[in-house]
């Protein structure tokens, strides 16, 4: 399962299908490029007894009680959990970047990731802890990130980014979720009401769902797309030259280092709102005109989107 675009909705989709093939099963585990031996040692000939997705994190557990150890997975940018049929394909050669090599009976699995960590009990309920609230997960608590979002100063755009916050969405999502709402990223969380939060948490369900259920990032519905004159819309705003909906041309700024995109005239301007946690650098760059970049996320060319 190769990751080009690390979301919440992939990462899950991995540890479904690694459910589905590994777990139950004993393992022999090993770590190829040799930077995971001591965790590969500590579950080789182990039960690999569940799995879990928390955002953009997987949590691995082997063995139990005494024995069990729990590995910890994050892809960074990109990775790769590849999975291998040894009865129906021929196993191909690990790469620099294999930290982990699983072999059941019938599967095989790669692993390259940023993080791969091992611990007991305690390492994973720490790591946990650290993590907000996931839109996939059914023991997400709303109500629980409202305390948080609604006593901070930072953007709603910073936050729903802050994996401490909204565990899952990324950048793509970040500003086709606030455009969906017709919300300001530079709105700050103590400004937003209950309700438009209860609108940004829908949102966010409603996306992550429907990217773990078809593997892509869409965030606009068929029915919307054919009222607009674009049936192949698959984006709002992300990396996009005007607004699909009113054709006001699209704005981006960085939050945090990453760019974010706003549609001045479906989310109403606010004042630009400085970092309250770093005295170097200030949460928000100043606002300029899109010019599309070739994506894989993107079906059509930059010329196209130049004019949409």
């Amino acid at each position: 399962v190769r990751i080009k675009m690390v979301e919440g909705h992939s990462v899950h989709r991995v540890v479904h299908q690694v459910r589905q093939r590994l777990v139950g099963k004993v393992v022999k585990a090993q770590s190829p490029n040799k930077r995971f031996t001591e965790g590969a040692s500590r579950i080789n000939n182990q039960k690999f007894t569940s799995i879990e997705a928390h955002g953009k994190n997987i949590f691995a557990i082997f063995g139990q009680d005494a024995e069990e150890t729990i590995v910890h997975v994050h892809f960074g940018m990109s990775g790769n959990w590849a999975i291998f049929d040894p009865v129906n394909e021929e196993e191909p050669e690990t790469r620099a970047t294999t930290r982990l090599r699983l072999v059941t009976d019938d599967a095989i699995t790669h692993l390259s990731a940023m993080t791969v960590a091992h611990g007991d009990r305690d390492f994973y309920e720490k790591k946990r802890k650290a993590l907000g609230q996931d839109p996939l997960r059914s023991d997400a608590s709303p109500d629980i990130l409202w305390s948080k979002v609604k006593s901070s100063a930072k953007s709603i755009g910073a936050l729903i980014m802050d994996q401490s916050f909204f565990a899952g969405p990324g950048n793509i999502y970040r500003c086709e979720i606030l455009f969906c709402c017709g919300i300001h990223p530079n709105r700050a969380g103590h400004d937003l009401t209950r309700e438009e939060f209860d609108q940004i948490w829908a949102e966010s369900v409603k996306q992550l769902r429907r990217g773990y259920e078809t593997g892509s990032i869409i965030t606009v519905d068929r029915d919307e797309a054919i009222q607009f004159g674009q049936p192949n819309l698959r984006r709002w705003i992300y990396n996009t030259a005007k607004c699909p909906k009113c054709s006001t041309s699209i704005v981006k700024w960085d939050i945090a280092t990453r760019t974010c995109y706003a549609c001045p005239s479906c989310q109403p301007t606010q004042p630009v709102l400085k970092d309250t946690t770093s005295s170097s650098q200030s949460l928000e760059s100043k606002e300029e005109l899109v010019q599309p970049f070739n994506s894989h996320c993107a079906r059509d060319t930059v010329a196209v989107r130049l004019t949409k």
